[in-house]
């Protein structure tokens, strides 16, 4: 994170748009990250595993993957046109477009939820899960977080995501933690928490889309068309936007619908602790995605090419900063980590497993944003093939890998796949528009990384004293680095 502040220093024309964007958006959008992975942190780390079995984990990663992957299909890529066009309009049209939008999901959300509701028993029987209990939460987390998805998107377009993350990131994880504590001490039960779980993630997601309406001024109205000629254009846009939003939701879920189906639910539950050890880093890459979008999709519509490439380059140094920094820090204290989680025995093969899924992050990290420049700009159409491909060799490989090396598998599939992916991504961008964004900063942040690494794994010890003197030297790397290449970042 301290890498990227570096961002803040630039003064040209085009960095100072960057600046804004960054400070606005980014920054405030992190912390609000940031507090909720300290609550994440105690929930996953302490009191889920303390107040639930592995079972229980493993449904409750299922139930909350599986409504994400039903919302990304439900809106029909409604969010995405919003972002891709909403600088198109103007006035009267652009409250018209945004009211539109706005009825339709809020329509596809409210069936969404009775659908799923109505129908738990007959969807637990079909997809072999366990406990119907559970599956009846599914409806209320599905219309929570399209609301969520469709208010994070509106919000971002007028550069005010902080509020959004800090509910979902910290309100939502505050009341698990109330709610997981009561469980620990037999107040009520698993299947009551799971109706606590769906209930506030409805409630975020209503209030985060009533928080977009009114930074646009209240705009809803009767939905009518537009009667400007983009509607082949929007309804192409959307079509595609359904099929990459399937695609995104399915790389955040396949994972653990694959270990669930081809191991068990309590490795899932394994595997759910590994991941978000894992995915800390992601705490800075959402806010960073859900900020630049509109900014890509401005300066596409634009034709601003040389911001773009300045962007580009700038999000890959950041990123690349940043997962490298949580890869530093996290894997040679890993084993301090896992001592903090009750009955840590049973967690112990998630181990190798966070470290696959921090280097797939330092791969996909390092090609910068290019996803986000490619879905808001006249490539989209070849962005939907590359991220279909990417799910189809993530499918291949987790079928591949998971029964011959178990949970580890599922980390050499990410690896493998992110890394064919971006390449794939960089390939494109500068045969189009000759774009790329390396230099020798990142390879400078590389060897800076491994030097602190391995220096802290050659002193890492079961004492207090070595995990002091470990973490000393993982401080000093840093700073060292902070020092002598924040203003290249």
């Amino acid at each position: 994170m301290w890498w990227g502040v570096g961002i803040l220093h630039q003064r040209t024309s085009v960095d100072h748009h960057l600046v804004s964007v960054f400070q606005r958006q980014i920054i405030k959008g992190s912390l609000s990250n940031f507090a909720g992975i300290g609550l994440g942190v105690l929930n996953n780390i302490w009191l889920f595993p303390l107040a639930f079995s592995l079972e229980e984990l493993g449904i409750y990663r299922w139930v909350e993957r599986t409504a994400v992957l039903i919302a990304a299909i439900a809106l029909l890529g409604l969010h995405r046109t919003y972002v891709r066009y909403q600088s198109r309009f103007e006035g009267e049209d652009a409250s018209q477009f945004l009211s539109n939008i706005i009825v339709l999901v809020a329509c596809i959300a409210a069936l969404m939820g009775i659908v799923f509701t109505l129908f738990a028993e007959h969807l637990a029987l079909l997809l072999d899960v366990p406990v119907a209990d559970e599956i009846f939460t599914l409806g209320a987390v599905v219309a929570g977080s399209m609301t969520y998805t469709l208010g994070l998107s509106i919000s971002s377009s007028a550069k005010r995501i902080s509020v959004p993350f800090f509910l979902k990131n910290v309100g939502i994880r505050l009341a698990l933690l109330v709610g997981a504590v009561l469980v620990s001490r037999a107040y009520f039960d698993f299947s009551v928490w799971m109706r606590l779980f769906a209930l506030v993630h409805m409630c975020v997601g209503l209030a985060v889309l009533f928080y977009s309406i009114k930074l646009k001024g209240l705009p809803l109205r009767r939905p009518q068309p537009l009667g400007q000629g983009l509607g082949k254009e929007l309804a192409t846009f959307a079509s595609s936007g359904i099929v990459m939003a399937v695609m995104t939701m399915s790389l955040a879920t396949i994972d653990s619908q694959m270990i669930a189906s081809l191991m068990s639910y309590e490795a899932l539950g394994v595997y759910s602790i590994a991941f978000f050890i894992g995915s800390f880093v992601d705490g800075i890459r959402r806010p960073v995605s859900q900020a630049l979008s509109p900014q890509f999709a401005n300066l596409w519509n634009e034709n601003n090419k040389a911001a773009i490439s300045k962007m580009y380059g700038r999000t890959s140094r950041v990123l690349m900063a940043v997962a490298l920094t949580s890869f530093v820090v996290i894997v040679p204290n890993l084993d301090f980590i896992f001592s903090l989680i009750p009955n840590p025995e049973r967690f112990e093969g998630a181990k190798s497993v966070v470290v696959l899924i921090l280097l797939s992050r330092v791969i996909d990290y390092s090609f910068g944003s290019n996803g986000e420049m490619l879905s808001n700009g006249p490539y989209f159409k070849w962005n939907l093939i590359a991220i279909s491909a990417l799910v189809a060799l993530l499918v291949g490989l987790n079928f591949a890998l998971i029964p011959a090396y178990g949970l580890e598998g599922a980390g050499y599939a990410l690896i493998l796949s992110y890394a064919v992916f971006n390449l794939a991504k960089a390939i494109f961008l500068y045969w189009k528009e000759r774009m790329q964004p390396f230099s020798a900063v990142q390879f400078q942040l590389l060897i800076t990384a491994v030097v602190t690494y391995f220096s802290a794994k050659f002193f890492a010890g079961p004492n207090w004293t070595d995990l002091i003197f470990t973490n000393a030297i993982i401080g000093a790397g840093l700073l060292l680095g902070f020092i002598f290449l924040r203003k290249r970042i």
